[in-house]
């Protein structure tokens, strides 16, 4: 079980010290903002391929090389978290929808 944060004498959670709240705030943006970037990134690419007549297999198949590079140079640095696969799956349903889109 996870320990839980300390309680105020009413019982409600004490509320995380502010230079940690803005901590993760800027975190939370910084993280959201990169996904929304990846995913309107997906997007363009796999219209532009669908409108070459490329594959939706391929267009997989290449995401799916780039995350293995990606994931390969982060190891190497040290920077490898483990969550290259959650990112890699998140790519993939997004292919298969935006492949489906008629824009």
């Amino acid at each position: 079980m996870a320990p839980q944060m300390a309680k105020t004498d009413d019982g409600s959670p004490n509320p995380l010290p502010e230079e940690l709240d803005r901590a993760l705030r800027r975190a939370t943006d910084r993280t959201i903002a990169a996904l929304t970037a990846l995913r309107k990134a997906v997007l363009l690419h796999v219209g532009s391929e669908r409108d070459r007549g490329v594959s939706l297999s391929q267009i997989k198949l290449d995401f799916q090389e780039i995350v293995s590079r990606v994931k390969e140079t982060a190891e190497k640095d040290g920077d490898g978290d483990g969550e290259h696969e959650t990112i890699a799956a998140e790519m993939i349903k997004w292919t298969d929808g935006f492949y489906k889109r008629s824009d």
